[in-house]
């Protein structure tokens, strides 16, 4: 029978949702009602989520991204109780999390992992100012904020560019926020950074017009012209910087804006054509092992078909892919992102993230490796750099592998020797 002690339950929880067998996820959810189960999965940040999830696999996503964040568990630290709220310490190899419960009936009734984000320890506060700004998209008005180091300038600047899935200006995933990192890094290295709302966060885009120009490349152009126009900003020294799929369309927002001074790749790949014979970095998203039960194996498929299907192409401009049109595929796979990079009139610093486990993780770590090769035999100018970031993911962060992306669940920071390499990059093209 489940303990009627709130302190008790909400311990015996905490046990089984720490520890090291996969099998405790179930453990744990054994121990959640109804509204338990429901206040685990509301946790989940939508943004993250791959695949549909229950209670148990939403546990152990938990688990993966505490780990990815923390390291091993170190067991429960300090429980603090008021009457059937509970706080738990998590502790781990590097660093606590607190695991908030509520515990009604001997079973746990709430679930929040809190977590918030706070500003780097290098964007120094008093070293720029921030204003509001609008991007004049044409058929829309986006919302934007432009970080100005303080003097009298003009500055270099830069616009940084979302990546897929991320809306806001700030480029929030769960509870980073990447670009925001880099706009107060550049900044306070004495570069003028513009940020901007998606165009997807507040305005539709039809169907027949869902191509990588509507949602991307438009949008970015015209945030140039804004950072053009500030009085602070020398209208020679600008640059585009995108991550991921903003990094795959820096080159051709660059070409289609022209006069721009750099490219700048975070962690973008310099080709678009999917590969159905490749797919290791979707097995790595199921399972940070890649050991997939029955129904991944056949998810995974699923998903091989749909790369054969794209690449054939075989497919309807209307017809639903990946949750794009055909339409976006289409405009995406008809783009060579790195034979633009070496025509265009602008040097490129790419930078591609590496974090992976070499013993549990091995195609994934081949893979990284070729995705660098291919950015290293392009010839992107003579200030052109490549750099690796062994121990980086996808978003600049350290932390522990295996794991999957609910590491960024908790909240981190941009790593601040990635910040730095592109403000030297920028500070140095802008120079010459």
């Amino acid at each position: 029978m489940p303990s009627r002690d709130p302190e008790a339950t909400a311990t015996e929880f905490a046990d089984r949702f720490t520890a090291k067998d996969a099998a405790t996820a179930t453990e744990a959810a054994a121990l959640l009602s109804e509204t338990g189960r429901e206040a685990v999965l509301d946790a989940f940040s939508a943004g993250l989520q791959f695949g549909e999830l229950d209670a148990e696999d939403a546990l152990e996503e938990f688990r993966y991204g505490l780990y990815g964040q923390y390291g091993e568990s170190a067991g429960v630290g300090d429980v603090t109780t008021d009457g059937a709220e509970v706080s738990v310490e998590l502790a781990f190899a590097d660093g606590s999390q607190r695991l908030d419960l509520r515990v009604a009936d001997g079973e746990v009734a709430d679930f929040a992992l809190p977590s918030e984000y706070e500003p780097p320890a290098y964007a120094e506060a008093d070293a720029f100012t921030e204003r509001d700004v609008t991007v004049d998209a044409g058929d829309v008005a986006l919302d934007g904020t432009l970080a100005v180091p303080d003097g009298d300038g003009p500055f270099a600047g830069v616009v940084l560019v979302h990546g897929a899935g991320i809306h806001d200006p700030d480029g929030t995933a769960g509870e980073s926020k990447l670009l925001q990192d880099f706009a107060w890094g550049l900044a306070t290295e004495g570069i003028a950074a513009l940020r901007y709302e998606k165009r997807l966060h507040d305005h539709d885009v039809a169907p027949e017009e869902h191509t990588l120009d509507t949602v991307v490349v438009d949008d970015a152009v015209a945030a140039l012209d804004e950072l053009a126009s500030a009085d602070t900003v020398d209208e020679d020294a600008l640059f585009v910087a995108g991550h991921s799929q903003g990094g795959l369309a820096a080159p051709r927002i660059a070409d289609r804006h022209g006069g721009v001074a750099g490219v700048v790749s975070l962690d973008g790949p310099s080709g678009t054509e999917p590969d159905p014979d490749d797919v290791r970095h979707l097995r790595y998203a199921f399972d940070p092992c890649g050991e997939l039960d029955e129904d991944q194996e056949a998810l995974l498929a699923q998903h091989q078909e749909t790369a054969q299907r794209l690449v054939d192409p075989d497919y309807e401009p209307d017809e639903v892919l990946r949750d794009k049109p055909g339409r976006w595929w289409d405009s995406v796979l008809d783009y060579d992102p790195g034979a633009l990079a070496e025509s265009i009139d602008a040097p490129v610093f790419a930078l591609k993230t590496g974090r992976a486990d070499p013993e549990a993780q091995p195609e994934l770590v081949e893979m990284h490796r070729e995705l660098l090769a291919d950015w290293r035999d392009l010839d992107l100018g003579e200030a052109g750099r490549v750099a690796f970031y062994d121990g980086l993911g996808h978003y600049f962060q350290t932390g522990h592998e295996p794991s999957t992306m609910t590491h960024l669940q908790f909240a981190d920071n941009v790593a601040e020797h990635a910040v730095r390499d592109v403000a030297e990059w920028v500070r140095g093209v802008a120079d010459t």
